[in-house]
């Protein structure tokens, strides 16, 4: 069921360019209202317009696009933990509801594997990792493969080549790696079963550079960037950069946790680091994190060779608690959500990774979640 557009501007603005002219679209979740937002976003200006809403359900909150793009999963952070399953119209881009599934546990995040045929999840609470076949008619089966992890499993994707499996552990320092069955989706542990960190990073999410070499993940405590190189062979990890994101200038305590259920600083007797996300631009020579304690982006340098990392710069955003953030295909804008702000915004990515805001459009409320989807 679909929510008409909630202003007459961003009406406006969707009847002015017609839908079935855009080729690449968002979609975003927000978890206080249980809305999915999708935006057409435009490759030459960088403007993004609402285009409609969709009522998923409460909590809804991370997403995994198939790699066909042909259909979206959306898992509800409340009891009963479900998956929602959506078609994606091929014209318009519009959600149609197809089914849904039972999850083990409430799930921070959300993926799946590179041929779409196993969806996995990651649960901070119940730290544990969840895998679940998907079907040629892309239904996600019930039985659900559970593997316990440290606390706070923040994060699993799969590798480009679609051979590994990697998952950051917050509560532990440790980025964990797997193999994975192509015929089962079974992981099994690679080596030791884990990459470290340094102590006190809280290793939350992660990206892969698009030649398949390394991995980047982002500290939540740390607001550090630490790069691994990724075995070819054996998916083993051994780390080859590591890069601090946040100035001291901005006063900001390092390696303190924040309490799972405090979500407002002005709760918060101590401003500490609290990166979020991590993205790595289309052609893997430049990487953004998300702060959320004084609502900015750090950007760095990527040697897409050595794997190497560069501090550039911190720049703020007008979005208030950064949560998630997305290239735009191309690379020339930044999509950007903030869990406190009415609006998501668009910016124009400039020399060393400058940032300047070129557009904005109405938001649900708690916007996090973003996934974009670029149509022929």
């Amino acid at each position: 069921m679909s929510k008409p557009l909630l202003l007459a501007a961003a009406l406006t603005s969707a009847l002015a360019a017609p839908v079935h002219a855009a080729t690449t679209f968002a979609y975003i979740s927000s978890p206080n209202d249980g809305l999915i937002s999708q935006y057409r976003l435009d490759e030459s200006t960088g403007a993004i317009a609402l285009v409609e809403q969709t009522k998923a359900g409460d909590k809804v909150n991370p997403m995994a696009l198939s790699p066909d793009g042909s259909t979206l999963f959306a898992a509800q952070r409340v009891a009963p933990f479900t998956v929602l399953v959506y078609r994606i119209d091929g014209k318009t881009g519009h959600l149609h509801k197809r089914g849904q599934a039972p999850l083990a546990d409430s799930l921070a995040y959300l993926s799946t594997d590179r041929s779409g045929r196993f969806l996995m999840g990651a649960s901070y609470g119940g730290a544990v990792l969840t895998v679940q076949a998907i079907d040629a008619e892309q239904r996600v089966s019930e039985q659900t493969e559970v593997y316990k992890t440290g606390p706070f499993a923040h994060s699993i994707r799969s590798d480009i080549s679609d051979r590994f499996v990697y998952a950051g552990n917050l509560g532990v320092d440790k980025v964990l790696q797997f193999s994975q069955n192509k015929q089962t989706g079974a992981l099994t542990p690679i080596g030791a079963g884990f990459a470290s960190t340094a102590a006190k990073t809280g290793p939350r999410h992660i990206a892969f550079s698009p030649n398949g070499k390394f991995l980047y993940v982002v500290g939540e405590l740390s607001g550090s960037v630490t790069g691994y190189a990724i075995d070819p062979d054996t998916g083993a990890l051994k780390e080859v950069s590591l890069a601090e994101g946040v100035p001291e200038s901005l006063g900001l305590a390092r390696g303190e946790a924040r309490s799972a259920a405090n979500n407002d600083l002005k709760d918060d007797p101590t401003p500490r680091i609290w990166a979020a996300d991590i993205r790595l631009s289309p052609d893997g020579t430049l990487l953004y994190i998300t702060e959320r304690t004084t609502s900015s982006v750090s950007a760095f340098k990527v040697d897409p060779q050595s794997g190497g990392l560069s501090f550039i710069g911190n720049y703020p955003l007008e979005e208030k608690q950064p949560r998630n953030i997305a290239f735009f295909p191309s690379g020339k804008w930044l999509l950007v959500t903030g869990e406190k702000s009415q609006a998501v915004g668009s910016y124009a990515i400039g020399e060393n990774g400058s940032l300047k805001r070129v557009d904005e459009a109405p938001a649900g409320d708690g916007a996090l979640w973003i996934e974009i989807l670029q149509r022929p």
